[in-house]
């Protein structure tokens, strides 16, 4: 059986300020970095082979921060982990999207079932090319997607620093670990 956590970048400026990050690469802000070093305590203990994270700065610092903190081997980037593109709606503060889209239908955005597609197909792949259990650093919207697809479970916003642990049985299905949401200082 597989182990993999699907952690959820640390802390930015624009998560404080409610903006729609999408594809916008914002960095960490200091309590974000703090987020990633407390958050990699929770993987010292455990076994894990080894980090991966989305192209995004926010993401890739948060994982660097684990693989440092953890002694784990930060294996790189990986495209298909980057967040949902919310097009026209990428930047936007939470007053914008609720005055231009109050149905939260975002023109030229990712499809959700896309995203869906995309995040258990990366997830597979991921897990059928690296031996053992995988830390994946992504973000909140592709979280949510691709543990819908793998599971069938909405697990609805996920905070900074929080992670969903999800296992691969030996027949292949995916499973929520119990006690799947950790939350970091």
């Amino acid at each position: 059986m597989t182990t993999i956590a699907l952690v959820r970048h640390g802390e930015t400026d624009w998560n404080l300020r409610r903006r729609l990050q999408g594809r916008a690469d914002i960095p960490l802000n200091e309590t974000g970095i703090e987020q990633a070093r407390v958050l990699s305590g929770s993987f010292a203990r455990e076994d894990w082979s080894f980090v991966l994270s989305s192209p995004l700065s926010r993401a890739s610092a948060t994982a660097l921060e684990i693989s440092k903190g953890a002694d784990i081997p930060f294996a790189g980037t990986v495209d298909d982990l980057i967040e949902r593109s919310f097009g026209q709606a990428d930047g936007a503060t939470a007053e914008d999207i609720a005055a231009k889209w109050a149905d939260r239908i975002f023109p030229d955005a990712e499809p959700v079932e896309d995203v869906q597609r995309r995040g258990a197909a990366v997830v597979d792949e991921l897990v059928d090319q690296y031996e053992g259990n995988l830390i994946l650093v992504s973000h909140g919207a592709f979280i949510r997607a691709t543990v819908f697809a793998l599971t069938g479970e909405d697990i609805g916003g996920i905070a900074n620093a929080t992670m969903v642990l999800l296992s691969r049985t030996d027949a292949g299905s995916w499973e929520s670990v119990p006690a799947v949401v950790t939350v970091a200082g």
